[in-house]
């Protein structure tokens, strides 16, 4: 293989793994974002007195 083609190469390649990392980052940031929402969800359900106290278990 000459330069030129291991020149194209390994800019397609470098391009590649530029854009992995970013859609991988993008990914970090929605799953944070999510485990946020989450976690307030959690505290605001343990504001109402009484919940989950009782379960019927004869359906």
């Amino acid at each position: 293989m000459d330069i030129s083609g291991l020149s194209v190469s390994y800019t397609s390649g470098t391009i590649n793994t530029g854009l992995e990392i970013a859609m991988l980052s993008k990914a970090l940031d929605t799953a944070e974002s999510a485990a946020q929402v989450l976690t307030e969800m959690m505290g605001q359900a343990a504001i109402i007195p009484g919940l989950g106290e009782h379960i019927d278990i004869r359906a």
